[in-house]
């Protein structure tokens, strides 16, 4: 019976608040508003200051949390405890000296208002922290995570999402009654240490060998249900030992970040995250109180700017200490200028030590909602608003006395191999092994994508091999490949013929440029697939009776010209037939299938041959050969149609066209 009450107060409130968030984020997308604004101004509107229509509701507050757990177990897998290490000096340095100079400037500032010693300094508390949600929600949309200036401010949201196990810890010993620290608190800072050293271990030892049995047995369900009780169940062994679930919940991303199995755990927890974390920005709306706001506008707009401003100077000069460049350190301070949400929590435990105000409370409220609402808008202007921070934070002696420091390095991006014009292989198997031996031999670089974790595992012991585990249709799995940075991608997957259809579309979706080339058994699935985007497709059934007829030919000595040609015709009336009638973008290779006594070859000048050192105009190949050459592709640059004055050189590329004996002769030289 109690079970029959909750459901349907539960799913009203969940119609409710996604039906209006339907309606806000439909008109902040005609006005270009962030979407996170659009779900902070739903709990506005849904809230007791406007309509009221959803008070207090634990189910909100659940999702809330669940939202919260996703979004930084999502960030622990896409940091990954490598960089985490390498960047320690940015964490505890950087992030510490933070914390603790906004701790003591806010102090300072708040008793000289007339607050009491330990009210103003909770208070630089409560504005020492920032919000990892927004901030990090906002950089991963953006594209900014992996920037020096994102890492940056990361390496300082990590410290603080840490350091808040300490200040809710000392809280309670900032009350006028309370007799200084206890025992407790350093019974909890071990703990936390105990369990860092317990993520090391299992990130190192244990999940990579976890979830390679789970990959094995290639059930979605098994790894969607595995990653998520990874996640929640780290989570509450955190809660468990007095530290917070979001810290357990970035850990547990940590653990399964060292493993091959990263990015697809990132592509299967994404739908959830985006849904949960939705909640908890639409629960920040329902906490503004309206009246308070309009009320106190005057106020709450000053001290919302002079946090905002001190925050980014103070952690602006905590990350120039580190070493990165003044540029970087003042974008790290103005991502991070805000309140974040784990100051809530903190206010939480401030009322109830009595340490807080109930009068203080709203103010800090408002202010904290209005620096949250602000900062994807600060965060667009944050290259004009750099220039404006360093202008009134540098002199000219002061630039130069931290000249040294800006011309440090700053913080790196992930040590992952940066891959450009490359191949992308869709599918490891024997055909994608071929195509990598060939392309590794002409240079050319590629990243491979497989289902399968044996494969993974062996082919990342090669070094400098980009091979990924995930399902191709996973947006971030091809992101984490380089899709849209990539020249071609090769689908080779066998299987499920409507899963070659969904690689082509998720990759299309992405990269629209690309050019796909898919492999099908079936004939029939040909036309499918250049329907839905492939630009070339090969059809194994068809390949097959064309290798068939070849060497029935050859051994009725039919000469091998007269094969190529029959070869080239029964393509042609194959394909072409099955494109049907459809005039698009052709490559060299439909015009080859056009024209059936002709071919286009590519050629290599190499140091013995006699193109070496010619001009075009000297070794005339039209008269000579019976051939034209197109383009020369030489380096990175290509010379389409070259004049007669053009020298060949050795590694030249030749383009050459002409008739199948022609080009063939050519191919000799």
């Amino acid at each position: 019976m109690l079970l029959s009450q909750h459901i349907p107060e539960a799913i009203t409130d969940i119609s409710i608040i996604f039906g209006l968030a339907i309606l806000v984020l439909l008109i902040c997308n005609y006005l270009k508003i962030p979407t996170l604004i659009g779900f902070i101004l739903t709990g506005v509107i849904a809230g007791p200051g406007v309509t009221d229509l959803i008070g207090e509701n634990e189910n909100l507050a659940v999702f809330a949390e669940i939202g919260v757990i996703f979004l930084l177990f999502s960030i622990g897998i896409e940091f990954s405890l490598k960089d985490m290490i390498r960047i320690r000096k940015q964490v505890f340095v950087g992030g510490g000296l933070q914390v603790v100079l906004t701790i003591i400037v806010t102090a300072l500032v708040s008793h000289f208002i007339g607050l009491p010693w330990h009210q103003a300094i909770f208070m630089g508390m409560l504005f020492s922290l920032s919000s990892t949600a927004i901030v990090l929600n906002f950089l991963q949309s953006s594209g900014r995570l992996q920037s020096a200036q994102g890492r940056g401010s990361m390496a300082m949201l990590i410290f603080q999402d840490i350091a808040v196990v300490p200040l809710v810890l000392l809280t309670p010993y900032l009350a006028e009654n309370s007799g200084g620290v206890g025992l407790d608190f350093f019974i909890t800072i071990l703990k936390a240490i105990v369990t860092v050293g317990g993520v090391l271990i299992l990130a190192r030892v244990v999940m990579p060998k976890f979830l390679f049995l789970v990959a094995k047995s290639r059930s979605s369900e098994l790894f969607l249900l595995t990653i998520i009780v990874v996640c929640l169940s780290v989570a509450w062994l955190t809660a468990q030992i007095g530290l917070s679930l979001s810290l357990g919940a970035f850990l547990a991303g940590l653990i399964i970040s060292e493993s091959e199995y990263s990015h697809e755990a990132f592509g299967t927890i994404l739908p959830f995250r985006e849904v949960f974390t939705s909640f908890f920005f639409i629960s920040i709306g329902l906490l503004v109180d309206i009246k308070f706001l309009f009320e106190h506008a005057f106020w709450i707009t000053l001290i919302t700017a002079g946090v905002m401003l001190a925050k980014s100077i103070i952690a602006g000069f905590s990350s120039l200490l580190t070493g990165n460049s003044a540029r970087v350190s003042l974008l790290s301070g103005i991502f991070i200028s805000q309140v974040g949400e784990f100051s809530f929590v903190l206010a939480d435990h401030g009322i109830k030590s009595k340490v807080l105000q109930s009068a203080n409370y709203q103010m800090f409220l408002s202010v904290s909602l209005v620096s949250m609402a602000l900062t994807p808008f600060i965060i667009q202007k944050s290259d004009a608003l750099t220039i404006l921070l360093n202008n009134m934070m540098m002199n000219k002696a002061l630039r130069k006395r931290f000249k040294h420091l800006s011309q440090r390095p700053s913080l790196k991006a992930s040590n992952e191999p940066k891959l450009n014009d490359h191949i992308v292989l869709v599918g490891y198997g024997d055909t994608g092994k071929n195509i990598a031996r060939v392309v590794r031999m002409a240079k050319i670089p590629f990243a491979a994508i497989d289902l399968d974790p044996q494969v993974v595992l062996a082919a990342g012991k090669k070094k400098n091999e980009h091979i990924l585990y995930g399902n191709a249709t996973t947006p971030s799995v091809l992101q984490h490949a380089g899709i849209t940075s990539a020249r071609v991608a090769v689908i080779s997957i066998g299987g499920n013929r409507t899963e070659v259809r969904k690689v082509v579309m998720a990759i299309k979706k992405i990269a629209p440029n690309i050019f796909i080339i898919a492999t099908t058994r079936k004939l029939s699935e040909v036309v499918k697939l250049f329907d839905v985007g492939a630009n070339d497709v090969i059809s194994e059934q068809f390949e097959t009776s064309i290798e068939l007829t070849m060497r029935i030919l050859s051994r009725y000595l039919v000469p091998r010209a007269e094969i190529e040609d029959f070869v080239v015709k029964l393509r042609s009336m194959n394909y072409k037939m099955m494109r049907t009638i459809r005039y698009e973008q052709q490559g060299i290779q439909d015009y080859r299938l056009e024209i059936s006594d002709t071919e286009i070859l590519t050629m290599k000048v190499t140091e013995k041959s006699v193109l070496n050192n010619k001009a075009l105009h000297e070794l005339q190949l039209r008269a000579n050969f019976g051939v034209s050459i197109l383009a020369v592709k030489r380096g990175t640059e290509i010379t389409t149609n070259p004049h007669g004055d053009f020298e060949l050189k050795a590694g030249d590329i030749l383009v050459i066209f002409g008739s199948h004996d022609a080009v063939d002769k050519m191919s000799r030289v």
